[in-house]
């Protein structure tokens, strides 16, 4: 069974991707939807692509196969760190080795299922897997998430993201004596070709990544540093420090084992979100006032 839908390109929607045109179009349907589940793809009665770029008065007519609810996606006892929550939002400081949302190889055990077993009201934009669930952190990465309760908040943030809008501050801890004081990494980042798990920085390929760092303090031959993500690309804090050869401590895939921190965790902390809230019209601002107990214990191994 497939679902149709049928779309005259206004000026609104002209100039845009036509993936981007569709979902703009019917907020039910996401890229990922398109991307996995495309059967047909007509563009004024011919074969297209998603990457067309549409003109004023373009057809569009797409098929996409029916997606299969995931009734395996169980509610489960497991304990949230709830730094916040209203009508419209939850933020959590998710702990390290916690997975967002089910995908394969992880089906239970994730944040998703966390919530679920809390019974909270969530946004329904998302397929069922991902109900609620507007960014993600990696498995690694600790710290501040914010999840969507209803629709209308979850396309607000989606916005946000997709704009901007959205402040995220991290911290890490690093291998080397980090240089300049400040800095800000600007390139292309994209799936790497000789290992498809791994993103790379990539010439003439990729999407646009910026990556402000300031350094907080050297520790011997380590540093720890902030750094204000201005684009959300995978992976991109972990692959543009181990580019510049400061690999981020516990960083299985982006660095070489340390003798000295062999079992570390690693060391990388969503510390700060904030963002104007449309509806109560305030700017909400959290912020992580203690750093996780894993960057402690490297703290004391390094000094």
């Amino acid at each position: 069974m497939e679902k149709k839908y049928l779309i005259n390109v206004c000026d609104k929607l002209k100039d845009l991707r036509a993936d981007v045109a569709i979902t703009k179009k019917f907020p039910d349907i996401t890229r990922s939807n398109l991307k996995n589940h495309l059967k047909v793809l007509q563009i004024n009665g011919k074969e297209g692509k998603l990457s067309y770029k549409c003109r004023q008065g373009d057809k569009i007519y797409v098929e996409i196969s029916h997606i299969e609810e995931n009734n395996d996606i169980l509610p489960e006892n497991i304990p949230l760190d709830i730094v916040y929550e209203d009508d419209n939002y939850i933020v959590i400081n998710k702990k390290y080795g916690m997975v967002t949302h089910p995908a394969k190889g992880n089906y239970t055990g994730t944040l998703l299922n966390a919530l679920l077993g809390l019974q909270k009201n969530l946004s329904t934009v998302n397929e069922s897997f991902r109900y609620g669930i507007v960014h993600r952190l990696d498995k690694e990465t600790s710290g501040l998430i914010i999840v969507a309760k209803n629709n209308e908040a979850h396309l607000y943030l989606t916005d946000l993201f997709k704009r901007r809008k959205i402040i995220k501050r991290y911290k890490a801890i690093v291998k080397g004596f980090f240089t300049p004081s400040k800095t800000t990494i600007i390139n292309n980042i994209g799936r790497s070709r000789t290992d498809r798990k791994k993103m790379t920085v990539l010439k003439g390929a990729g999407k646009r990544a910026v990556t402000q760092v300031k350094v907080m303090k050297h520790i011997n031959n380590y540093s720890f540093l902030k750094i204000n993500l201005k684009t959300g690309r995978t992976h991109q804090i972990r692959v543009h420090l181990s580019h510049l050869g400061y690999p981020i401590v516990g960083d299985s895939i982006y660095s070489r084992k340390d003798t000295k921190l062999q079992n570390a965790s690693l060391c990388l902390v969503s510390y700060r979100l904030a963002f104007k809230d449309k509806f109560s019209g305030k700017v909400l601002d959290f912020r992580l006032k203690k750093l996780p107990p894993h960057f402690k214990e490297v703290f004391n191994k390094i000094k």
